[in-house]
């Protein structure tokens, strides 16, 4: 009976006996990885074998990748358009360190049989960490913006303005705009497979062809349609109701459609104007009596043709009321810069050379006035900065403008009315932001910062008039620069608050040299 026992028992010893012999040999094997300090086998980050190397090796190897492709170029394809930045210009980041301590943490954060089992795991299936990328976003989106800027067939959509008593409708046209999401998507993708050791520098930009809408007159009679009313003033209050023109469509919806028949760029449909009988004019200093902020800038004013286009802008916008909550908009009061306003050909930035554009240089008067606006400590709602470096400001305080796309937006943030007041004289182009002085006002400092200088390229164009040894410089060229600017608020003296207010990147202006020599480049 004893024997029979026993031999009952001898596959439960066997048992017993072998979870024993695991046990010990999975102590000794989790003991042998919690005290090596090497990232176990068959670990890899991004496909990159990181197995045998300890955190530092880990660190320094990432870390020399990292830096290779931070200041390697990249090409931005769209057509012949190409454009060139550098990781490092965007302020690249990745989770590197988390990642590669994660690493080094396999099979050594819990329990002997946790480890044991994640161990056995990746030794047969293999661990792969995948890195985090970040950008700064801020400058990403402002080399995203400035793109499309610059190329040939890019989509403007419908607009219309009212000029004295015309409606001005222009005519947009189908184009491509940049697909920003996909775009980013691809730019990760390409960094990552660049991380994995794969020569790739290239992207094509993602574009969606859009065209515009048909044009709606219905649509736009009651958007500009207005009752003709009366200005107020409240001497005790402050408070201002600014007058406005009556307008109406001078003609019937139907003849207003037949004008829209023939195949124009820009189609002009009269307008009913209603004056009213009292304006603000009639106020005086008592609708705006103090000075909320005061700027300049100079410009070249032998220049006729930019002096011109300045004058333009700013006397269309002299004068300019804004009740509390109303918003600014540089596009809306000065609408396209066209030769029959009086615009005329001045130099203007494109895919980083100069340009004659009608209406060149007014840029000027919406930098100017941004600038203002920020003294004046109103609320800004859109701004662009330039493609490259303007010679009127420094980098961050500038705002380009461009009439269908970006557009200098800012809001009365204050309790009062206020008036802009814009001239542009004897080379200096000077804005004053008028209203009523409250009872907490602040002094505001606006600080630019150059964080980094990208130098500039030289193009060389073959000029059959020159001898093979002449040189002739055509377009000086500037150099780009990454910036930080900052808006530091103060009262009495004392720091109340400082902002980050734009991270921008400026594009660097080819330098441009006529040649006789055919095969210099």
């Amino acid at each position: 009976m004893r024997k029979r026992l026993n031999r009952n028992l001898i596959p439960i010893y066997r048992i017993v006996m072998l979870l024993i012999i695991l046990g010990i040999f999975s102590t000794i094997f989790a003991l042998f990885y919690s005290t090596n300090s090497k990232i176990m086998n068959r670990v890899t980050i991004n496909d990159i074998k990181v197995s045998g190397l300890s955190k530092t090796e880990a660190i320094n190897k990432f870390n020399e990748i990292i830096k290779n492709i931070s200041d390697d170029e990249i090409v931005f394809k769209h057509g012949d358009y190409e454009k060139t930045f550098t990781l490092s210009q965007i302020d690249f980041k990745t989770d590197m360190n988390d990642k590669i301590h994660e690493a080094c943490m396999i099979g050594r954060e819990s329990n002997i049989f946790s480890n044991n089992y994640k161990i056995l795991k990746v030794l047969i299936t293999g661990e792969n960490l995948d890195l985090n990328f970040s950008f700064n976003e801020e400058v990403l989106k402002s080399f995203f913006s400035n793109l499309d800027d610059e190329w040939e067939g890019k989509f403007v959509d419908n607009s219309y303005y009212i000029d004295g008593d015309k409606l001005v409708i222009t005519k947009g046209s189908i184009g491509d705009v940049i697909d920003e999401d996909t775009l980013r998507q691809d730019l990760i993708n390409l960094v990552y497979n660049k991380i994995t050791g794969e020569d790739v520098n290239t992207i094509d930009i993602p574009v969606i062809t859009k065209e515009p809408s048909k044009i709606d007159l219905a649509k736009i009679q009651t958007e500009i349609y207005k009752e003709p009313k009366d200005a107020s003033l409240d001497k005790l209050s402050g408070k201002l109701s600014v007058q406005s023109n009556g307008i109406d469509f001078g003609i019937s919806i139907e003849e207003a459609e037949n004008i829209l028949l023939k195949e124009e760029s820009e189609y002009i449909i009269p307008l009913k104007i209603t004056k009213p009988s009292i304006t603000t004019d009639m106020f005086g200093e008592d609708a705006f009596p103090d000075i909320l902020a005061k700027f300049s800038t100079r410009y070249d004013s032998s220049n006729i043709n930019r002096a011109t286009n300045l004058d333009l802008a700013a006397s269309t916008i002299d004068g300019t009321v804004l009740l509390p909550g109303e918003r600014f908009s540089f596009n809306n009061i000065v609408g396209p810069t066209t030769a029959s306003k009086g615009y005329k050909l001045a130099g203007a930035y494109s895919a980083g050379e100069l340009v004659e554009n009608y209406g060149g240089g007014i840029c000027q008067v919406s930098s100017t006035i941004y600038d203002t606006a920020l003294y004046a400590n109103l609320k800004i709602v859109e701004r662009h900065n330039h493609s490259s470096v303007v010679s009127y400001l420094d980098p961050g305080l500038d705002a380009t403008i461009s009439y269908g796309s970006k557009d200098l937006k800012f809001e009365n943030s204050r309790n009062y009315a206020i008036k802009i007041n814009a001239r542009a004289t004897n080379g200096i182009l000077e804005v004053e932001i008028m209203g009523i002085s409250e009872e907490n006002e602040y002094e505001i400092e606006l600080v630019s910062k150059t964080n980094d200088i990208i130098l500039c390229d030289t193009k060389y164009k073959y000029d059959s008039s020159l001898s093979p040894d002449e040189e002739v410089v055509e377009t000086l060229g500037a150099n780009g620069a990454k910036s930080t600017t900052y808006k530091i608020t103060k009262r009495n003296g004392s720091v109340i608050s400082e902002e980050v207010l734009s991270e921008d990147r400026y594009n660097p202006m080819t330098k441009v040299i006529r040649t006789g020599n055919r095969n210099k480049k």
